[in-house]
Formats: C-alpha cells, structure tokens, sequence
C-alpha cells in the first residue's frame, strides 16, 4: 500500500514539467507583453530536459503502478 501512495507521488511529479509551463506562461501572459506560444517555446527550448525526467518518472510511476495493481487482482 505504501509503496503505490509513492508511485502516485512519483507519477505526480513526472506531471509537473508538462504542468508548470502552462501556468508559468499564463502568468508571463498576464504580467508580461507574451503570447502563449511563444513563452511556451521559449521554455520547452531552454528547458527541454525536465520534459525527458517526466516522461521517465511517468513511464516507471505507471509501470509500477499496474504491476502491483495486477498481482493484487489475481
């Protein structure tokens, strides 16, 4: 049990790069003189290597998940 609550915790954060910059941009947007596409751009080239951890945090959070979630069913 634990240790699902801490794959979801794990799959939470693998989130967080693709989330951050949405809301990130629609601040600038609000604040600043950005279009939205363009921040997001800006950010996705300075920052591309947080999407890379995201996508293996989600990829083992999910991995795990239903491998535990599949022996409990049995």
């Amino acid at each position: 049990m634990k240790k699902s609550i801490l794959w979801k915790i794990v799959l939470l954060i693998g989130v967080l790069p693709f989330v951050i910059p949405i809301f990130g941009g629609l601040y600038s947007v609000s604040v600043e003189s950005w279009n939205l596409f363009d921040w997001l751009l800006m950010y996705s080239f300075l920052y591309w290597p947080t999407y890379l951890i995201g996508v293996v945090l989600i990829g083992l959070a999910v991995r795990k998940i239903t491998r535990s979630t599949g022996k409990s069913n049995e």
